[in-house]
């Protein structure tokens, strides 16, 4: 799994992935990759550019089925609820076809106010500026929380289509960056009509 961005953050693909699959960009030849619950995902090691406060997370979705708190990207994360055990997670919301945004276990839930359907690609970006987390769905604000964060930055790697301690994911995924910045309203918008013309 190559990084284009230039920071040599290279990923592993473990269990039955589906690559080349049609992504959410299908006019330029895009592909996507396919994550299934059974124990699919991918990995990238720690880095200095991976240890990031702000952060945003931009990822391209396609739910094949609603696994409940299946993961789409996570960091840091260690079981338990106390402070300090995680860093930031996108993954689903219960059984219910929303996504959620968590900036460590010990801070409030973002919860999308928007349910996504199966079978359909959606843009998907969470921001954390320090002061509050945003998650914003096809380039427009869907749901934001104030949360005052301290990162806690391990060696742990990145997940994606998986946490740590599982809740593997049912999904098809594309485009997925991660910045060390959180990308403004204007960006964000920007990015999905640069997506949508194509």
């Amino acid at each position: 799994m190559a990084d284009a961005s230039g920071n040599g953050n290279d990923g592993a693909y473990a269990g039955a992935v589906t690559l080349g699959q049609p992504g959410a960009l299908a006019s330029e030849g895009d592909t996507a990759v396919g994550f299934d619950p059974t124990g699919s995902a991918a990995s990238v090691a720690s880095t200095t550019s991976l240890q990031v406060n702000p952060i945003t997370i931009e990822i391209w979705i396609n739910k094949r089925s609603d696994i409940e708190y299946g993961t789409y990207v996570s960091k840091n994360f260690a079981p338990g609820a106390g402070g300090g055990t995680s860093w930031f997670q996108l993954l689903n919301d219960h059984h219910n076809g929303r996504l959620e945004f968590r900036v460590t276990e010990d801070n409030p839930t973002l919860v999308s106010s928007k349910i996504l359907d199966l079978h359909t690609w959606y843009y998907v970006v969470a921001t954390y500026d320090g002061t509050t987390a945003k998650l914003f769905i096809d380039g427009k604000l869907d749901s934001s929380v104030a949360v005052a964060a301290i990162a806690k930055q391990t060696a742990d790697p990145l997940y994606i289509g998986r946490r740590a301690d599982g809740l593997f994911n049912d999904a098809v995924l594309d485009e997925i960056a991660i910045y060390p910045t959180a990308l403004s309203s204007d960006r964000i918008a920007a990015h999905w009509r640069a997506a949508s013309t194509h």
